[in-house]
């Protein structure tokens, strides 16, 4: 199978180059082809741009059925607390009825190109077992943060891609480095809530001596991410950097349960490898592109202009760097996922920056198609019958 566009995002640097074929093979691109012959494809998209597909770095879909149930509330009164509305919620739903809710959460996301969701996963085993049964209804990739709340720590890790954890507070020294230690034996992702909250910080520094940021890069600097970081301080980030960690921000989430917005300049301006992740379905549609419009007028408020182009990094080849996936990127011997762009559409009617139009004015409306592993799944939001 032979895919073609008038304009592809090639490589770990997202250049843009001119008539782009993918040669496509149980599901891997096997050749990229620059200035090809058109008609040598089995499908062109004419007036439209080849992008990686996007990894949602920070999700929860397992509340999918509770959207806008928590608007307005406080961030304890809607997810923090196990009294919260999040929590209540999903003890009352039958399982069966929030695997269905996850599956129109999955459709979501392939229908605005995430191809690729990190998602942290409550209920232990169980937990983990019902976003499996929802990710084989559908055409995604999915990597599971299981959490050990209901289950132990072995027990998750043999059922999930790593360890995602609300908050350190809950756990001791011991208890911390025990499970990071089990995770990275076993070659599993670490990652956790950090600093989401100047609640979480105060009550890190009454029982620990200091912030949960810096308490984890002490006991376990070697963990992969950190997501929220909204009241982490710029010498905390300085130090994730330097450790090599990825800093996930979910701005849209913070600003909608009235938290101050994440430090995206800071991450900026000290060189940091960062994504974004849509975080709670509760509280937000899993959209990278409204994730864009959001950290793009931040960035501004905090006084600086970010380039289209890193943003686009950030949802694609960063967080694939970082964390060695083999997607997020179109190169060869990368799994072929990937969307199509429509430059026709009205909403980027003379925008002549191919970033520019993607970052600052893309939506739903622009995806002709969207593949993972070299399938189609959409076209214009009708889910293709493979």
């Amino acid at each position: 199978m032979i895919i073609g566009a008038t304009y592809g995002l090639l490589g770990q640097s997202l250049r843009i180059f001119e008539d782009v074929l993918l040669e496509i093979e149980n599901g891997k691109i096997v050749r990229v082809i620059i200035g090809g012959d058109r008609s040598r494809a089995d499908i062109f998209y004419d007036e439209a741009v080849l992008v990686p597909g996007f990894i949602n770095m920070h999700t929860h879909v397992g509340d999918s059925i509770a959207r806008e149930k928590a608007y307005g509330m406080s961030i304890f009164e809607a997810v923090a607390r196990s009294d919260s509305v999040k929590f209540r919620v999903l003890s009352e739903t039958p399982p069966e009825v929030l695997v269905g809710a996850m599956i129109t959460a999955l459709k979501e996301m392939v229908s605005r190109g995430i191809t690729t969701f990190f998602d942290f996963r409550e209920g232990g085993v169980e937990g983990v077992a019902l976003l499996k049964d929802a990710v084989s209804e559908t055409y995604i990739n999915c990597y599971i943060m299981g959490r050990p709340d209901k289950s132990s720590v072995e027990e998750v890790l043999e059922v999930a891609d790593g360890l995602g954890l609300s908050s350190l507070n809950k756990y001791s020294n011991d208890e911390l480095v025990s499970m990071f230690k089990k995770a990275k034996e076993k070659k599993k992702y670490i990652a956790f809530h950090g600093s989401e909250t100047q609640d979480q910080r105060e009550k890190s520094m009454e029982k620990f001596g200091t912030t949960d940021i810096m308490r984890a890069l002490k006991l376990f600097p070697n963990f992969d991410y950190v997501v929220h970081l909204t009241y982490a301080e710029r010498q905390e980030l300085s130090l994730l950097v330097k450790e090599g960690v990825l800093l996930v921000f979910c701005p849209r989430a913070n600003m909608y349960l009235g938290l101050q917005p994440p430090p995206i300049v800071d991450a900026i301006e000290l060189g940091a490898m960062f994504a974004f992740g849509t975080d709670n379905v509760m509280l937000n549609s899993p959209d990278i592109f409204r994730e864009f419009d959001m950290a793009v007028r931040l960035a501004r408020i905090q006084g600086a202009t970010p380039d289209p182009h890193l943003f686009l990094a950030a949802a694609t080849s960063m967080p694939s760097r970082v964390l060695n996936l083999k997607t997020g990127i179109i190169e060869e011997d990368y799994q072929a996922d990937f969307f199509i762009f429509d430059l026709t559409k009205p909403n980027v009617a003379f925008v002549d920056d191919i970033y520019r139009a993607i970052v600052l004015r893309g939506s739903e409306m622009n995806i002709v198609q969207t593949y993972v592993s070299g399938k189609p799944v959409l076209e214009y939001g009708e889910e293709n019958q493979l």
